[in-house]
Formats: C-alpha cells, structure tokens, sequence
C-alpha cells in the first residue's frame, strides 16, 4: 500500500507530532510506502520558505526526498476535471487544490493520509485516513 501525504500530515511530520510520527513508522515497518502529491509539495515548501523555517525545511526536503515521486500527469489533470466538473454539478464545493491531491491519488491508487477528512468526504473513489486521531 502507498500512502499519500496531505500538507497538513506532513506539517505534523516536521513539527514532530507523536502520534503522527508513530502511525508513519507504523506503516514504514509494515512495507508500505509513501508519496507527497506534488500540490502538497508546492504548499509545504512556499510556507515553509516563507517562514524561513530552515530546520523544518531540511527535514521536509529529506522527507520528499525519501517518498515516491510521480509526476502530475495528463491522466490526472483529466480525473482533476472529471471531479471538478461532477462535484460542481452535484452542488458541492471542493477547493482546486484538494481536488488536485484527490485525483493524484485516485490515478495512483494511493491512499491519502490528511487530517482534514471532511475536505475529501463528497469524493467517492477516494480512500482516505487520518493518522491524527
């Protein structure tokens, strides 16, 4: 199984979060794997950046350096608009960003990992858990 990391686990990873850290080692020692979706990237690195949080920066770059890397595909950017578009007809409202990370892990068959489960709730195909419980 892969595990994908939303911003908000990887934010728990660096600021050392016990039971964060405890559930990832978990899943580390039971062979499975782990991917930070390129959005989740770009949201943890601009901020950890702009904070200028050099030791959390560190650890993150480690972090990203040691998952799976998939690019975003044409694949995704078309389950990206297929979401959009059925979400949007359907009346609920997702962010771009999740629906983004949503798609990523729809193609990839990844499990997502975020803290923010209500964020994903109106996405069927979406496998989601929270480490942060």
């Amino acid at each position: 199984m892969i595990y994908a990391l939303d911003s908000n686990i990887v934010s728990y990873m660096v600021k050392k979060d016990n039971d964060v850290q405890m559930a990832f080692q978990n899943a580390i020692n039971d062979d499975h794997f782990y991917a930070i979706p390129p959005l989740v990237f770009y949201e943890v690195k601009r901020w950890l950046t702009i904070k200028k949080a050099s030791v959390q920066l560190k650890e993150f770059t480690e972090l990203y350096n040691n998952g799976i890397k998939n690019d975003m595909t044409s694949e995704i950017w078309e389950k990206a608009i297929d979401l959009y578009v059925y979400l949007r007809t359907a009346g609920k409202f997702v962010e771009d960003a999740d629906i983004f990370i949503a798609a990523y892990c729809i193609v990839n068959d990844y499990v997502l990992v975020t803290n923010n489960i209500k964020h994903f709730d109106a996405i069927n195909d979406l496998e989601t858990i929270n480490w942060k419980v």
